[in-house]
């Protein structure tokens, strides 16, 4: 009882929201603090010289990173730091401006501005220069293979490594999972991308004048790169059949924001849409486990009267056939749904919505007041009672069950949390059909 007072009151508590801004922390241990620039989605740390010593992608939206020795940095130790070569910059500020970190660096003949958005993985590089100069990128942590692209210019298909005129470079940790670095620069530049200690290193030789380049560091995920406008670069990734049902359903709340004006009513109409498309297969899943709950008083009549497991099987499969009830008719239609709700999910998921919901200030961020989370437990409690129909045994393994997702829950962009909630609030309404419809005593 205890215990559950603590966790009821955990969920009471709003959650601290993250202040976005510039910090002073000694990210990589050596004793001198670097400036970082920490929004919802990363934090990305400037050494003294206006180099990039560290890339922190956050592996939950909006919340604070405790600890950067364990935190995903996909800058790689051991490399040459993402800069200009030869070039020494000094910090000149830094600011919040228009809705993004600006951070301004000079030196020499040289001046260098970045610009990072609050609710993206996509920053801005613009260059200065009095004459030519090279930049410097290295990268990516996390593997020893690195998974690598170049296209030149007049290619179709990028190559793991060269030199040439370059649309864009990538560096990635795998070819469609974990983490990337994208290099894109508004004009094509010489660039030469090879492989170094277990890395990458890049070269893009930069012009006198001025030179901007955008630079992507986060998930290497079709949906993330569809928002942040890179899923048009050839070669960058390629969709699979469920990368195509990840684009269809992506296209279609997208209609639904264009249709209604708002994410949230948005997601609403796709999950509605999404269960209307199951709802034959999920009412045949309902149907068969009331059907199976209502026969359990036989199936435990049996078991007892049978030790010998053969003419018990016998009887179980008499019992179905005089019920017309098919103890794996439950099961088809649920290998069917859950990839889709997974896609579904995934998508949610890594979206940026820029934009609240009813007390909800961003769906792309975990519900700051915990109000989802609370109403999912409701509901899938409300559920299992249904779906059990008074078995003791699978109210008490279903709540287990469903109790330590409810962690998960906790951390999911509310977006996720509300196609959550209301996908299963429709599950308790069809569940609450089906045991009415099945409402005739077994032996009547």
């Amino acid at each position: 009882m205890k215990r559950g007072f603590i966790l009821l009151a955990f969920l009471l508590v709003p959650a601290l929201a993250l202040k976005a801004g510039w910090r002073e922390v000694d990210t990589n241990g050596d004793g001198t603090p670097e400036k970082v620039a920490v929004t919802n989605l990363m934090d990305v740390a400037f050494s003294e010289d206006g180099r990039i010593v560290g890339w922190y992608v956050k592996p939950v939206k909006g919340r604070e990173i405790r600890d950067y020795a364990r935190a995903a940095n996909l800058v790689r130790p051991g490399l040459p730091n993402p800069g200009l070569e030869g070039i020494t910059l000094k910090a000149e500020g830094f600011a919040v401006e228009g809705g993004a970190l600006v951070a301004r660096f000079a030196g020499e003949g040289a001046r260098a501005t970045w610009r990072i958005p609050l609710e993206r993985y996509s920053v801005t590089l613009s260059l200065e220069l009095t004459a030519p100069a090279t930049l410097l990128w290295s990268g990516i942590d996390g593997t020893d293979r690195p998974v690598t692209k170049l296209l030149l210019t007049g290619a179709r298909d990028p190559v793991p490594s060269g030199k040439g005129e370059a649309r864009y470079l990538a560096m990635q940790t795998k070819p469609k999972a974990g983490f990337a670095f994208v290099l894109e620069p508004q004009k094509t530049l010489p660039a030469e991308l090879e492989r170094q200690n277990g890395g990458v290193l890049a070269r893009l030789a930069l012009p006198a004048g001025t030179t901007e380049l955008r630079v992507y560091g986060g998930q290497n995920e079709l949906v993330r790169y569809h928002v942040e406008g890179l899923l048009d670069l050839p070669g960058l990734f390629q969709p699979n059949v469920w990368g195509q049902l990840s684009l269809g359903l992506l296209a279609l709340m997208e209609f639904f924001y264009r249709l209604s004006g708002n994410w949230g009513l948005a997601i609403l109409l796709l999950t509605l849409v999404v269960r209307l498309l199951l709802w034959p297969l999920m009412h045949q899943q309902f149907k068969a486990m009331a059907a199976m709950q209502r026969l359990k008083p036989y199936v435990d009549e049996i078991n007892k009267k049978y030790k010998d497991p053969e003419k018990r099987n016998q009887a179980l499969m008499k019992l179905y056939a005089e019920h017309k009830v098919n103890p794996a008719a439950g099961c088809l239609p649920i290998l069917v749904q859950i990839p889709i709700l997974f896609v579904l999910w995934r998508v949610i998921a890594n979206y940026e919505f820029g934009q609240g919901f009813l007390w909800i200030p961003d769906l792309a961020l975990p519900d700051p007041y915990y109000l989802l989370p609370v109403l999912y437990i409701a509901v899938m409690i409300a559920q299992t009672l249904l779906m059990a129909q008074g078995n003791k045994e699978m109210i008490r393994q279903s709540l287990f069950m469903n109790l330590l997702f409810v962690y998960l829950v906790l951390q999911f962009p509310a977006g996720v949390t509300l196609y959550w909630v209301f996908s299963t609030l429709i599950g308790l309404v069809q569940q609450w059909m089906i045991n009415r419809q099945l409402a005739t005593p077994a032996g009547g």
